[in-house]
């Protein structure tokens, strides 16, 4: 008999998930504007009433519908419209294809450098210390869009075996499989600023050119930082939406 993979919680929660939102954003539920009973929606999804919960608990953190008790959960069209949101964290190739281009992986440069006194209070390390250095860019339709340059603590790489090829998918599965940690939250700083002359030639702008930067720095569930990355955005490509809820 075949091995079957284990399926949890957690990976049937999220597969649970993206299936509610794509339901949303088709307009299932649109004749009411409320989802139903969450009974009838585990019976729908084939999933059980906790999975449902735990779905649920995530749409309304990420805005998508508002529970209100004597009223029921309500669904916010207003915002699963908006297609690209600062305040919820994509991988570049999902946020490049939702606002409806063609993402592509121009190239991938990993190499190791030395902490300096930026990297050193981000990442929580010693000045000198070694690092990971991924950078990339990402297209859309064939144009430049995303510069992204990641750093990662050498002394967080727990399985030394991995390759220099390891480091060209999503930076988060390399974080998992070698440095045994994952993101849980990111905190980020929001810049304009000028592109100089690499970065020009990078994103294919003139020089002296406005572009969109982010300041990133990525936490482990232990609070400690795992990953810093420098984000720059060409201009017209990606527009990004932050939700603000009342607190």
């Amino acid at each position: 008999m075949p091995q079957i993979p284990k399926i949890d919680n957690e990976e049937l929660s999220d597969k649970a998930r993206k299936v509610m939102i794509a339901m949303l954003r088709d307009g299932a539920f649109e004749k009411t504007g409320r989802l139903p009973s969450e009974e009838l929606l585990a019976q729908k999804l084939g999933v059980s009433r906790s999975v449902v919960r735990d779905v649920l608990a995530a749409l309304e953190g990420q805005g998508f519908i508002t529970r209100r008790r004597g009223i029921g959960t309500i669904i916010n069209n207003h915002v699963l419209q908006v297609a690209s949101r600062l305040d919820l964290e994509k991988e570049f190739l999902e946020e490049i294809a939702d606002v409806g281009y063609i993402p592509k992986i121009a190239y991938v440069k990993p190499s190791m450098s030395k902490a300096g006194p930026i990297a050193a209070k981000h990442l929580g390390v010693n000045e000198g210390d070694g690092l990971i250095v991924v950078e990339r860019l990402i297209l859309a339709d064939q144009k430049p869009a995303i510069l992204c340059v990641d750093h990662i603590p050498q002394k967080l790489v727990m399985d030394p075996t991995y390759q220099t090829s390891d480091l060209e998918p999503p930076i988060f599965q390399f974080l998992e499989r070698f440095c045994h940690c994952s993101v849980e939250m990111d905190l980020t700083k929001i810049e304009p600023c000028l592109a100089d002359q690499n970065l020009a030639a990078a994103l294919g702008v003139p020089e002296g050119s406005p572009i969109l930067y982010l300041d990133e720095v990525g936490y482990d569930i232990q609070q400690r930082p795992v990953l810093w990355s420098k984000e720059y955005y060409a201009p017209g490509i990606l527009e990004f939406t932050v939700l603000r809820r009342k607190v």
